[in-house]
């Protein structure tokens, strides 16, 4: 058996065994936020790469800096200054970067990046007010790259449309409600606001835990029917599910 043969059968073992820790984990918990979006629309090459090894030295090793969004298929909102969260190890600057797609193929930066004090743990950035409202109808890209001494930079990206709301806004009385409301309509970024919204600096909480899993899922299925990147996709689903496991 060549080489090249034995690291493709090592890589699809490994990727069975991620995934049916996922689905194993994604019911050993109350099924509250239940995302499982429908008419996915694959990701660009912009979102594709990117993959996070961390820094040199660094203890963020074990979970580099992971944005905790749709990679493989583009999120949705209908928020103009939706909430983007990510995960970080260590408290280090990033820098913020928001692009609008004028094509498949090509971006063009919105307002300037912004340098931001990046927490360990969860961090939560709503689009700030000196950037523009986001449009329905169109498709954007958030970037946060965390430069790194002595090294590469690490550069995490997301894709994400602005529907129109095709709903009435609802009170709801608990936040598991929101989160389920949100989630069943493939809203990821507002389903995760209302996950994080009474969650201390840097914490993740239970809702919050259980849409990462969610997604860990997702991100797992459309893997195998794509065949994206295993490599690349199977750090991301193994950063969701580990940073779904932490109790900061």
């Amino acid at each position: 058996m060549s080489h090249r043969t034995l690291r493709f059968w090592q890589n699809s073992r490994r990727f069975t065994s991620l995934i049916a820790a996922v689905f194993f984990f994604a019911t050993a918990v109350p099924a509250y936020a239940e995302y499982k979006p429908r008419n996915r629309k694959a990701a660009s090459g912009y979102s594709r790469g990117g993959g996070s090894r961390g820094c040199p030295g660094s203890s963020d090793s074990d979970i580099p800096l992971t944005l905790l969004a749709p990679k493989t298929f583009v999120g949705k909102t209908t928020a103009k200054r939706p909430m983007l969260a990510f995960y970080m190890s260590d408290s280090q600057n990033v820098r913020f970067r928001l692009a609008e797609f004028i094509s498949d193929k090509e971006v063009k930066t919105i307002g300037k990046p912004q340098e931001i004090s990046a927490i360990a743990g969860i961090n939560k950035l709503k689009l700030p007010t000196d950037y523009p409202e986001l449009t329905a109808g169109k498709k954007y890209l958030w970037q946060i790259t965390l430069y790194c001494e002595g090294g590469n930079p690490i550069i995490g990206r997301a894709e994400f449309d602005v529907v129109p709301q095709s709903f009435s806004k609802t009170r709801f009385s608990t936040i598991h409600e929101s989160v389920k409301h949100y989630a069943e309509n493939d809203l990821w970024y507002e389903a995760l606001e209302e996950a994080l919204k009474k969650t201390g600096d840097g914490k993740l909480s239970q809702s919050g835990s259980i849409l990462l899993k969610e997604l860990a899922q997702v991100e797992a299925s459309i893997n195998t029917e794509t065949k994206y990147k295993i490599e690349i996709i199977n750090k991301q689903i193994e950063y969701l599910q580990k940073i779904s496991d932490i109790r900061l």
